[in-house]
């Protein structure tokens, strides 16, 4: 049964194991809550403390809450919330984040993310959650679709990026 928990420093050696692994895999860490764009576990875990708090905003971000899920005592999967009714959230980027270790995907771990970031969504007042993906990112789209969201259309950001944008309703 997968558990959901907040990340901390008793997770340091788990999750560098998993960054390693990703790096050896594809080195893609959209959907890790930044993992991938820290030099040490330390600043990634101080970022998102700072992201969880109240104080998110005062610092140019969005209140964001992290999860890692683990399964059988080993992390499988990332997930990120960020819980804000702004409207680049929900036209650009998303409301939910998720990242299936490369060993896990296929395994239905990503319908576990997706259906628990929904769920602390709607609990923490965001009623439509909004799920971002590239257009190349067919497990994800597939993921969003088989958790009920549905496609809303597809954004070009600053003229640069194409985005497709799924919502629950």
């Amino acid at each position: 049964m997968t558990e959901f928990v907040i990340p901390s420093e008793i997770h340091r050696s788990d999750i560098l194991r998993y960054a390693a692994e990703v790096r050896a895999a594809d080195g893609e860490f959209d959907g890790s809550a930044g993992l991938g764009e820290f030099d040490s576990y330390s600043m990634w875990l101080e970022r998102l403390r700072l992201l969880a708090s109240d104080k998110a905003e005062k610092y140019g971000c969005y209140r964001t809450f992290v999860y890692l899920a683990y399964d059988s005592g080993r992390p499988v999967g990332i997930v990120s919330a960020r819980i804000t009714d702004d409207s680049f959230v929900s036209t650009y980027a998303g409301h939910i984040g998720y990242h299936v270790r490369p060993s896990c995907r296929r395994m239905g771990y990503g319908k576990q993310l997706l259906t628990f970031a929904a769920d602390l969504c709607r609990k923490n007042g965001i009623s439509v959650p909004v799920v971002c993906t590239d257009p190349g990112n067919l497990p994800s789209q597939n993921t969003a679709r088989s958790c009920g969201f549905v496609y809303a259309g597809e954004v070009n950001y600053r003229n640069e990026r194409r985005i497709l944008r799924f919502v629950k309703e």
